[in-house]
C-alpha cells in the first residue's frame, strides 16, 4: 500500500499542494529551465495583430509562483501587521488598503494608536482575490515575506518596522524623477526569497507547457488553460452562451463558464463578479496547475514599460473581473498593459513568486497527507 502511495506521489509530484509554510501561500514549482520563447503563431490560426510577447517567455532556472493570486486572508495578515502598530511609530508609505476585497474592519490590538486599523476575515471570504494593490504595495509585500512575515513579530506582536522596508526591494528607492518617469528599483534583490515575477516567468507559468507535444516536447498554449480557444467567461458553474460577439448570457444549451472575466452582474442575477472565490473554476488551470491566471485581477511583472504619453510603467498581464475590452482571456500574444507604479486601480492584484522550493513528496509524505491534483483533459 505504501508502495503505491509513493509511486502515485511520485508521479503527481508536479502537481503536489506546495504550502509554504511561512506564508501560508500554495506554490507550484516551474520547472524545464532554457524552454523554448514564444514564437508566434500561423497566421491562418490567429489574426495579423501585433505580438507583444514575440521571443518572450524563455527562462533560464526554476522558480516557484503562486497557484493563486494572493488571497484576503493572506493580505490581511499583511496589512494587520502593517497597520495594527504602536502610538507615535510613522506609518508606513505607499499601502492603501483595498476596496475590492472580502476582509472587514475589527477592533485594533494597539487601540492606544489613534491611527491603528485591523480587519478580520468573515468564514467564506478567505480565498476572495484582493485588488486595488499598486506595485509598489506588492513589493513591500514581498519585503514583508522575505522578512519572516507575521511570524517575524517580536514584543506586542508588532513586526519591525524595517521589515516592511528593505528585502527584496529596496522602498527608499521609490520615489518619481519629475519626467514621467520613476527612480524603483528596478528589479529584486539578488538574495530576494519572494518577489514579483519577471514577465518572462510570468508568461512560462502561464502558457508554456513543457510536455505539451508528448514526455520533455514543450510548446506554447495560446490561452492559461492549456487550449488555442478563447475562455469562455461567467459565473462559475453556469451555462453560458458560447458566443463570443455577443455580452455573457445565461443559457441552459451553453457551455460552463470558464473565466472571471468579462461578465457583469447585470446578466446573471444573485451573482457578482467581485464575490467569486480563486479557484472556483477548478477545472480550468494553466498546464502548470495555477488558477484565474484569466479573471480575477490583472497580476502583476517587473517589466518597465513607457507608457502611452510618455513616460514609464510596470506592466501587468492576465484579464480581470467585469473587464469587456480587449484581450479575451489573456491570449499569449498581449500584454494587458502597464501603468506607475503608485496606482492601485481596483483591477491590480498580484501573484507572488519565490526561490523556496516546497515541500518534497517524502516530507508530505511525512506528514501523512498526499494531495493528488487530476490534471484536466486538454481542449486543442
Amino acid at each position: 500500500m505504501l508502495a503505491s502511495i509513493i509511486a502515485a506521489a511520485a508521479i503527481a509530484a508536479p502537481a503536489l499542494a506546495d504550502i509554504d509554510p511561512l506564508s501560508g501561500i500554495d506554490f507550484v514549482r516551474i520547472s524545464h529551465p532554457g524552454n523554448a520563447p514564444w514564437m508566434g503563431s500561423p497566421p491562418q490560426q490567429f489574426p495579423p495583430i501585433p505580438n507583444q510577447a514575440l521571443g518572450r517567455g524563455s527562462v533560464g532556472y526554476e522558480y516557484s509562483i503562486g497557484r493563486f493570486e494572493v488571497t484576503t486572508s493572506q493580505w490581511v495578515s499583511f496589512f494587520n501587521a502593517a497597520f495594527d502598530r504602536p502610538a507615535g511609530e510613522p506609518g508606513l508609505p505607499w499601502l492603501i488598503p483595498p476596496t475590492f476585497w472580502g476582509a472587514q474592519g475589527t477592533t485594533p490590538i494597539n487601540n492606544s494608536n489613534p491611527n491603528a486599523r485591523r480587519w478580520q476575515v468573515p468564514a467564506g471570504n478567505e480565498m476572495r482575490p484582493v485588488g486595488n494593490i499598486s506595485w509598489r504595495m506588492a513589493a513591500i509585500y514581498c519585503n514583508f515575506l522575505h522578512n519572516g512575515g507575521a511570524g517575524a513579530a517580536g514584543p506586542g506582536g508588532v513586526v519591525p518596522r524595517e521589515n516592511f522596508l528593505v528585502g527584496a526591494y529596496d522602498v527608499s528607492t521609490f520615489g518619481n524623477n519629475g519626467t514621467g518617469g520613476f527612480s524603483d528599483q528596478a528589479t529584486r534583490s539578488p538574495d530576494a526569497r519572494y518577489f514579483i515575477p519577471t514577465w518572462d516567468e510570468w508568461l512560462k507559468a502561464a502558457h508554456y507547457d513543457p510536455h505539451k507535444d508528448g514526455p520533455d516536447q514543450g510548446g506554447w498554449w495560446a490561452y492559461p488553460n492549456g487550449s488555442d480557444s478563447p475562455l469562455i467567461p461567467g459565473p462559475p458553474g453556469v451555462l453560458v452562451s458560447p458566443n463570443l460577439l455577443q455580452p455573457p448570457h445565461p443559457d441552459p444549451n451553453g457551455v460552463p463558464a470558464q473565466t472571471n472575466y468579462g461578465w457583469e452582474a447585470g446578466f446573471f442575477p444573485g451573482y457578482s463578479p467581485f464575490t467569486v472565490p480563486l479557484g472556483a473554476y477548478s477545472d480550468v488551470q494553466s498546464p502548470w496547475g495555477l488558477f484565474d491566471v484569466s479573471g480575477a485581477t490583472t497580476e502583476w511583472t517587473e517589466e518597465i514599460r513607457f507608457v502611452a504619453g510618455g513616460g514609464m510603467g510596470r506592466a501587468y498581464d492576465g484579464s480581470y473581473w467585469n473587464n469587456l475590452g480587449s484581450g479575451v482571456g489573456d491570449p499569449v500574444w498581449l500584454r494587458l498593459g502597464e501603468t506607475e507604479p503608485w496606482i492601485s486601480d481596483y483591477s491590480h492584484g498580484l501573484r507572488i513568486a519565490s526561490t523556496v522550493p516546497g515541500p518534497s513528496v517524502a516530507a508530505v509524505l511525512a506528514s501523512g497527507c498526499v494531495v493528488l491534483v487530476t490534471r484536466r483533459k486538454r481542449k486543442g
